[in-house]
C-alpha cells in the first residue's frame, strides 16, 4: 500500500510541474526558447571586471557558440562559449556611471547592466521580489519607483534576486515597471554581501525579508522589511523607508 502512495505522489508531483511549465511556456516564452541571459556587474572604478553571458538553447545550454560583447553599444570583442554555455570578457570602466551591455550571437541578444562607482561608496540593497512587488500579485508597491529612483541619487542601489525565480523573467518584471536601470543580482544567501565588501565597498542599508536582513547583519546596516523581524525595522510603505533613509542621512554617495 505504501508503496502505491509513494508512486500516486510521484505522478501527482510529475503533473504539477508540467502545468507549471506549460503556464510559463504561454506567459513567460523568452525562458522557453533559445536566448542570452547578460548578469549584471557592480564594481569599482578603473578596475578589470569580468563580462559575463550565458546562451542557453531550447533545453540545454549552449556550447562552442561565438558572442559577441558590445558596452553603450560599440564592440569590445568576441568570445565562445563553454561547455557550460558560458562566454566571458574583460573590460575596465574608466569613469563612474551606468555602462549598458549587449552581447549578441547569430540569432538571439542579451543586455545587462555594468554600475562603476567609486570605492568606499556606501550602498543601499533592495530585496526585488519581496519588497518590490506586493506578493502573490506581481504588482509593483506604492511609489516604489519613485522612492527607489530618490534614494539612488544619495546612494547607488543595488536589487537583489532571492526567489527560485528565473533571472530573465525577474529582470523582465523590472524592465516592464521602468526599473531596469537598476543591477539585479542574485543574493545567493547572503554572499553578495561578503563580495561586494571584499570589492571596497560599504553597506548603507538592506531592505528585505528576515532572512535577507539576517544574512547582512554581521555589516550592521539600516535595515528595513515590509514584514515583521527580529533585526529590521518595520515600515508599511515605501515613504517610510524614504523618510528614514533620505531625510535622515545628510551624506551623499552616489554616482
Amino acid at each position: 500500500m505504501d508503496k502505491f502512495k509513494v508512486r500516486d505522489t510521484k505522478m501527482i508531483g510529475f503533473f504539477i510541474k508540467t502545468v507549471i511549465f506549460i503556464i510559463l511556456l504561454s506567459f513567460f516564452p523568452a525562458i522557453a526558447l533559445s536566448d542570452i541571459v547578460v548578469y549584471d556587474i557592480v564594481s569599482p572604478v578603473g578596475k578589470e571586471v569580468m563580462l559575463k553571458s550565458e546562451v542557453r538553447g531550447k533545453l540545454f545550454k549552449k556550447g562552442g557558440e561565438v558572442v559577441e560583447f558590445f558596452i553603450n553599444g560599440k564592440t569590445i570583442g568576441k568570445s565562445l562559449t563553454g561547455g557550460d554555455g558560458f562566454a566571458f570578457k574583460e573590460f575596465v570602466p574608466v569613469k563612474r556611471g551606468r555602462y549598458r551591455i549587449s552581447v549578441k550571437s547569430v540569432k538571439d541578444k542579451g543586455e545587462g547592466l555594468l554600475i562603476s562607482i567609486s570605492k568606499g561608496s556606501y550602498i543601499v540593497f533592495i530585496d526585488a521580489e519581496n519588497c518590490l512587488f506586493v506578493r502573490f500579485s506581481g504588482k509593483l508597491r506604492e511609489k516604489s519607483e519613485k522612492i527607489i529612483r530618490e534614494i539612488d541619487k544619495r546612494f547607488p542601489v543595488v536589487l537583489l534576486k532571492t526567489s527560485l525565480m528565473n533571472i530573465k523573467t525577474v529582470k523582465e518584471w523590472l524592465k516592464k515597471n521602468s526599473l531596469k536601470d537598476f543591477p539585479l543580482i542574485s543574493w545567493d544567501g547572503g554572499i553578495v554581501f561578503s563580495d561586494f565588501v571584499e570589492k571596497g565597498f560599504k553597506i548603507k542599508a538592506v531592505v528585505g525579508s528576515s532572512d535577507v536582513i539576517n544574512s547582512a547583519k554581521e555589516y550592521k546596516p539600516i535595515a528595513f522589511s515590509f514584514y515583521n523581524t527580529e533585526d529590521g525595522v518595520y515600515v508599511r510603505n515605501w515613504e517610510d523607508i524614504r523618510k528614514k533613509l533620505i531625510d535622515g542621512t545628510k551624506v551623499k554617495d552616489s554616482y
